[in-house]
């Protein structure tokens, strides 16, 4: 063989490295998608989904005692807890003006600014409060 064979060879090699190292690629992410859907397709088989509204507020009303609004961990606010899970659970929270009612204050963590406390006064609407300081 001559070198300029060699050569039309090795491009030939290479283009067909890269074509398999693409293909490569492009398999691994389809693999990725497709876990991704297998674990989405799972977690709405789940039997917490089956759960009719009125049971999961009722559990929610249970789970949620005092929210202590100055804390510095989200669960010290069962609340909010709650409404972070996922988009039903949190517009079943919302919907629930009890749950934001609760809040404990300790008065040595006050500071001026109320971001969080304010959150729960309007989510609490017109229920009675229950603050504890």
């Amino acid at each position: 063989q001559s070198i300029a064979e060699i050569d039309k060879d090795l491009e030939a090699c290479s283009i067909e490295i890269h074509h398999l190292q693409s293909s490569v690629i492009f398999l691994q992410n389809q693999h990725r998608r497709l876990e991704n859907y297998r674990t989405c397709l799972r977690s709405l088989k789940s039997p917490i989904r089956k759960l009719p509204n009125e049971v999961m507020l009722r559990i929610f009303y249970y789970a949620c005692d005092m929210n202590d609004v100055f804390a510095n961990n989200i669960e010290a606010m069962p609340a909010s807890s709650i409404s972070s899970v996922c988009a039903r659970w949190r517009n079943l929270a919302k919907s629930q003006s009890i749950l934001w009612s609760r809040i404990r204050i300790e008065m040595e963590k006050v500071t001026s600014n109320f971001p969080i406390f304010n959150l729960y006064l309007g989510l609490s609407r017109n229920s009675p409060l229950d603050i504890v300081i």
